[in-house]
């Protein structure tokens, strides 16, 4: 309610009604009681302007009521001259040791307790220049907007104290008032610093002696929003642990900057600007190194530097210290450290310079987990690859989705884990950190079990995925959306399921093998040549005959065939699986696998240029096909039959199968919607073929059209490739020679993605041929030849050396 009367009925009124003694406000404000008495009386009519804001926030008015207060608290306009009033007018008497900015000239100077800069700061340009238009943009008037804050987050190691200290001093003369420096010991928490000790220590740097800093938390905390209201400070918070730790720390005038730095990124703090820290990229990383160890030993061995940059994981620390273990060893050759580095088991050990180190700085990290959150820590370093989700996660640590996401999401704010989108990484030193602590902080048995688990669980879930595009078993129960939620699961894991599968070789899970492999077989139909699915076969072999399965062993012969033929275009070692797996079906009796396998012979007839044997072997497996009631096999024959009679010059006959082929396909095959579009489209390139012999090119490229759009849309990128080969063939043979060229070179880039050289070879020779008229166009076409001849490397298929030896006969004409 408003009260009459001056100023000092006001502050008495406003006093009472918030139950506070003059002895109490005094211990508030930072002011003296005999002051607080001399206004409510009266006689101190005008107070500094400095004082009357202390009493404001001790009181803790609102915004109105502040401005109400303020105004009353100002000196009444002077008299006219003449009217025999006085112009002067008593003054409050400032207390002894008064600390109010802008007071006497023994006023203290401005603090200045930035620590000393790192003199060989690196690879942060992009931070500072961030820091620094912060600086820049800061608003001249008023207070309602509060400081500016950035938060510098990152992992432990990442240099964020370092570049706060630096920017802080290279940004410091934006700030005359000064600049403040407060180590709050965050990720210690036995040292930690509490915030009401944080203010005291601002305080004193502000001006404010002992006997003037209020008791009370809250009061220090108003105390220094007064005191920092009007000035132009830079403040860092060094080694922040959460946001109630820096909240009552931030200033209250928006000329005031505050640098935060911590490994959590602080998501609490409203409106303050974040700036993530991770690894130091190579030639930054390079740059430290060169500017702490002797330029002479790094330009004398580069590739050294290089590896101990890696072995360091480019963690501003770790080469910190490695540079540093190098510089107080002047007869060590880099070479030296690297060796050491090599050995995982001493790594962390070796990253020890004096009483820094790497394992240290993880260590405190480490030790703010709570149990739960650190055993997924531990259990998440046997996790094989790069990278995984939180599925993985739950397996590993033997725990449920939601509590695993919980803890991931927990260790990427501590800088235990990194996260893009929906998937968590390791840093290779934290992952070795991880690993130290699960060997001393949990027993053997558990680290199996763990480990099992997730093996367990990798295979089962690789399994399942795959049998979604088994005719036979894809209609089971799944827990994929579909056969391309299943077929993005594989591609996306695989680093996890094939290397859990080698787990299961090692471990003689001979069974688990088998099923696998043989489960993934359909997957492979379609995934060619996105995996290896030679080792993948080879491991279901061995597992068969370890078991003494002969049924399991000449299923998983054929297809380690198809993989060597087809995938790895190694016709030799294809054909020598193929014949163990026809003699072993003759012997056993199994007419089915004896027909696959002469598919398979008839496919490598095929691509080796020898029709005389494709053509009866293709017959023959037709035949058995045709006997064992097995229609997808029978078609998938009559397929390669009709190729080999087109490479035989019969084309009509061919083009005829592959129609008939194509109204199979077309209908109920039992199989995934990829797997029926993935054979619509191989027969539709095999018609096309024929169609071209018959030479009828304007359809073959219509056709050779249709089939790349169907791989594209099944997701074959081989697929794709072949077909935009054969697409730019036929458009050559048209005479739209800019058209082939497109064609052409979309087909090498794609055969180059997915790693095969004999195809890209191919396309490169043929793009050769279709290189513009010209000087530049002879140059281009030798310079294609060149690397057609490089992609041939090694291969030993016939066809290999006949265009290895048409290229070099090309190049030295």
């Amino acid at each position: 309610m408003p009260v009459d009367g001056g100023f000092g009925d006001l502050l008495r009124a406003l006093r009472r009604r918030r139950g506070l003694t003059q002895e109490d406000l005094a211990e508030a404000s930072g002011s003296s009681v005999r002051g607080i008495r001399e206004m409510e009386n009266g006689r101190v009519r005008s107070p500094q302007r400095r004082t009357v804001a202390l009493l404001a926030d001790a009181l803790d008015l609102d915004a109105t009521q502040r401005r109400h207060f303020l105004d009353r608290a100002r000196p009444p306009a002077p008299a006219p001259p003449g009217d025999g009033c006085p112009t002067t007018r008593p003054t409050e008497p400032e207390p002894p040791g008064a600390f109010a900015a802008g007071g006497p000239a023994d006023h203290p100077p401005p603090p200045a307790e930035l620590p000393a800069a790192i003199p060989d700061l690196t690879g942060r340009a992009d931070e500072l220049a961030a820091v620094r238009r912060l600086a820049a943009d800061r608003p001249d008037t008023g207070h309602d907007t509060g400081p500016r804050v950035a938060v510098l987050h990152g992992p432990a190691g990442t240099g964020k104290t370092s570049l706060a200290v630096a920017a802080g001093h290279r940004i410091s003369s934006a700030y005359p008032d000064g600049q403040l420096f407060v180590d709050l010991h965050g990720a210690t928490p036995s040292g930690r610093v509490e915030p009401t000790d944080a203010l005291a220590g601002l305080l004193r740097s502000l001006g404010a002696p002992d006997d003037r800093i209020p008791a009370d938390a809250r009061q220090r905390g108003n105390l220094f929003r007064t005191l920092t209201r009007d000035r132009r400070l830079l403040l860092v918070v060094d080694d922040a642990a959460d946001e109630a730790q820096v909240r009552p720390l931030l200033p209250a005038g928006s000329r005031c900057l505050v640098l935060v730095t911590a490994r959590r990124p602080l998501a609490g703090l409203a409106g303050a600007v974040r700036l993530p820290l991770d690894v130091l990229d190579p030639a930054a990383a390079r740059e430290l190194l060169s500017g702490i160890v002797d330029a002479d030993r790094v330009s004398a061995d580069p590739a050294g530097v290089d590896q101990l940059v890696m072995l360091c994981g480019r963690l501003p620390l770790a080469l910190r210290v490695a540079g540093n273990r190098l510089a107080t060893r002047p007869g060590w050759p880099v070479r030296h450290l690297v060796d050491q580095l090599r050995d995982q088991r001493r790594r962390l050990t070796a990253l020890t310079a004096g009483d820094v180190g790497v394992r240290a700085a993880f260590a405190v990290s480490y030790r703010q987990l709570g149990t739960p959150v650190a055993a997924v820590f531990r259990r998440a370093s046997l996790i094989p690859g790069s990278d995984f989700d939180v599925d993985l996660v739950a397996a590993v640590a033997g725990t449920d989705t939601d509590t695993a996401l919980a803890s991931a999401e927990e260790l990427v704010d501590a800088g235990l884990l990194s996260s893009c989108g929906d998937r968590y990484q390791f840093h290779d030193l934290v992952r070795l950190f991880a690993q130290e602590r699960l060997d001393a902080d949990d027993s053997p048995q558990r680290r199996r079990d763990a480990h099992d688990g997730m093996v367990t669980w990798l295979l089962t879930r690789a399994e399942r995925a795959a049998a979604t595009f088994d005719p036979a078993g894809r209609r089971t129960a799944s827990p994929f959306a579909g056969h391309r939620a299943a077929a993005d699961w594989l591609d996306r894991e695989a680093g996890h399921w094939l290397a859990a599968l080698r787990d299961a070789a090692r471990q003689g899970r001979h069974a688990d093998v088998v099923r696998v492999a043989r489960a993934l077989h359909w997957y492979s139909d379609v995934a060619t040549h996105r995996h290896g699915w030679d080792e993948i076969f080879s491991l279901g072999v061995t597992a068969a005959q370890a078991l003494r399965n002969p049924h399991d062993e000449v299923v998983l012969l054929n297809f380690l065939g198809w993989a060597r033929y087809h995938c790895r275009d190694r016709h030799t070692e294809a054909l020598d699986a193929l014949d163990r797996a026809l003699d072993l079906a003759a012997r056993s009796g199994d007419l089915r696998e004896e027909a696959w396998a002469l598919t398979y012979r008839a496919a490598i007839g095929v691509r080796t240029g020898r029709a005389d044997l494709a053509v009866p072997a293709a017959r023959r497996a037709l035949a058995l096909f045709r006997q064992v009631r097995y229609e997808l096999g029978e078609w998938c024959a009559a397929n390669v039959q009709g190729v080999a009679l087109t490479t035989a010059g019969r084309f009509a006959e061919a083009a005829e199968l592959h129609r008939a082929a194509l109204v199979f396909y077309r209908g109920d095959t039992g199989l995934s919607g990829t797997g029926a579009l993935v054979g619509q489209a191989s027969t539709t390139m095999s018609l096309a073929a024929a169609l071209a012999g018959l030479g009828r090119w304007r359809e073959a490229a219509g056709e050779y059209a249709r089939a790349g759009q169907m791989f594209r849309q099944a997701g074959s990128t081989f697929g794709e490739a072949t077909a935009a080969y054969r697409h730019g063939l036929a458009l050559r043979e048209l005479g739209d020679t800019g058209a082939a060229r497109t064609e052409l070179r979309r087909a090498q880039r794609l055969f180059a993605s997915v790693s095969s050289p004999w195809w890209e070879a191919q396309a490169l020779a043929a793009l050769a041929t279709v290189a513009p008229a010209g000087p530049d166009g002879t140059a281009d076409a030798r310079l294609l030849r060149r690397r057609a001849l490089d992609r041939c490397g090694e291969l030993d298929a016939p066809e290999v050396h006949g265009l290895r030896a048409r290229l070099r006969r090309e190049l030295a004409e």
